[in-house]
């Protein structure tokens, strides 16, 4: 007899009173229809809510909250009018403080599965300094309007729509405000805008990154095809907006992809600079750096704590990026290594290595593996301590292999997906390496993301 197929319990358009269990993974909260998953965004453990099922998949489905009808004790109401609509924030139904606390027992709960009994503490979540205004980084997608010309709009959790937006209060406001002015001065020109249905239209999007310790911003304009016409004549009032640098990302790939691989600079200097516990640093437009300056300072801090480099040691910093933690344990180590895949980001390192006088850095520029290769023949330093912090899939099998027979003292590990931070404390585990502490740092409040610094020592 063939099989019995499996019955879903709900369908599409369904409405029902559901018992919240716990929070998901990701974004979402979890209930149950008898043993059928059912994901509700804006919902909260210990609540009961009515809502209507959206999608109904053979092994989960997803709802929309319609009502609450017996709230939780941690919720607030949200600060912005485009909450659930605009998928940029998850959590701002939640205390700061539950949000907080929900970030440590997710971290808990990853390690617990891939670890087992030996499971390290995981500390509580390092805080921002506020729960609102932390991003420092602000990209706007562009929304064609008969009236207006342009409006900035933002995605929807999971899908490619977008959604016009007003306000964006977990935004740095300064950096908010001149994407916003971007926006409106771009409307002015008149031109198409990107279509991703079709691939046709010039602009795409506004990014702008704003430092805290210096206020300078970059502000970048995003179009399939450079250059964009009439812009010359927008510079000035670009800059009367707040605008240090602006320059012309060319990007006609997929529509999920936020940047090209070519950038243009139409007015002020290539790098804007920021500071962090007295080491300066210069960013380029198109490389990455941390969206929350304080919750870079807490990584950092973890990093140099955990590792506690002395003037004996040579630091290897894996993946370095704009040499955020070479930098800084330049200052105290005897000499550091940095390898980063990104020539934007290694040019970025050098820099602001020559911006600092650092003379004992060094910034090397190619794919980890093949980099750590070097190092075990001995062409480059041998580290006696290591931080890596990689891509948000996690290291590779063969970079950790490889790290691990370097064997450096203690291992310094900076995450931003703990499941991939459980999958590689594991592989570590394995190769000689046990996890001490897990400190949470809270980059992005609002939402379910959560970075996290291991600190780990050989057990063999």
């Amino acid at each position: 007899m063939p099989d019995r197929p499996y019955l879903v319990p709900v369908h599409r358009g369904d409405r029902r009173e559901l018992a919240i269990e716990s929070l998901a993974d990701g974004p979402d909260a979890l209930a149950h229809v008898g043993g059928y998953v059912v994901f509700v965004a804006g919902a909260l453990p210990d609540e009961r809510v009515f809502a209507e099922i959206t999608s109904s998949a053979r092994k989960f489905g997803r709802a929309r909250l319609l009502a609450v009808r017996a709230a939780s004790t941690d919720r607030v109401p949200a600060q912005c009018r485009h909450f659930l609509r605009c998928g940029g924030c998850h959590w701002q139904h939640a205390r700061y403080e539950a949000q907080l606390r929900y970030k440590q027992e997710r971290v808990q709960k990853e390690l617990a599965y891939a670890l087992g009994e030996q499971v390290p503490a995981v500390l509580a979540t390092a805080p921002a300094p506020a729960p609102f205004g932390q991003r420092h980084k602000v990209a706007l997608q562009l929304l064609p309007d008969r009236a207006r010309g342009l409006l900035p709009a933002l995605h929807p959790l999971r899908d490619h729509e977008l959604v016009p937006v007003q306000e964006c209060p977990a935004s740095e406001p300064k950096a908010l405000q001149l994407a916003f002015a971007a926006v409106a001065e771009l409307a002015h020109l008149r031109l198409p805008v990107f279509d991703p249905e079709t691939g046709t239209g010039l602009l795409r999007s506004v990014l702008v990154r704003r430092a805290a310790a210096t206020g300078q911003a970059h502000l970048m304009i995003v179009a399939t095809a450079a250059p964009v016409p009439g812009l010359d004549r927008a510079l000035p009032a670009l800059r009367d907006a707040g605008a240090f640098a602006i320059s012309v990302n060319v990007n006609d790939g997929e529509p999920a992809r936020l940047l090209g691989r070519e950038t243009h600079l139409l007015d002020g200097p290539r790098r804007i600079r920021d500071e962090l516990d007295g080491i300066s640093y210069l960013i380029s437009p198109d490389a990455f750096f941390q969206t929350s300056p304080h919750g870079a300072l807490q990584l950092v801090r973890a990093v140099c704590d955990g590792l506690a480099p002395g003037p004996g040691d040579r630091v290897l910093d894996l993946y370095c990026g704009g040499g955020l933690f070479a930098l800084q344990l330049a200052r105290r180590a005897g000499s550091v290594l940095g390898i980063e895949e990104s020539p934007v980001a290694v040019g970025d390192a050098i820099a602001a290595q020559k911006q600092n006088r650092l003379r004992n850095a060094q910034f090397v520029q190619g794919p980890a593996e093949a980099l750590l290769r070097r190092v075990r023949d001995g062409h480059l330093p041998q580290p006696t301590l290591a931080v890596l912090d990689p891509p948000r899939s996690g290291a590779s099998p063969e970079a950790l292999q490889q790290l691990a027979a370097l064997a450096p003292a203690r291992i310094a590990y900076v995450a931003c997906d703990p499941r991939a931070l459980a999958r590689d404390l594991a592989q570590l585990r394995d190769l000689g390496y046990r996890a001490q502490s897990v400190l949470p740092v809270d980059m992005f409040p609002q939402t379910a993301h959560v970075e996290a610094v291991a600190v780990l020592g050989r057990s063999t």
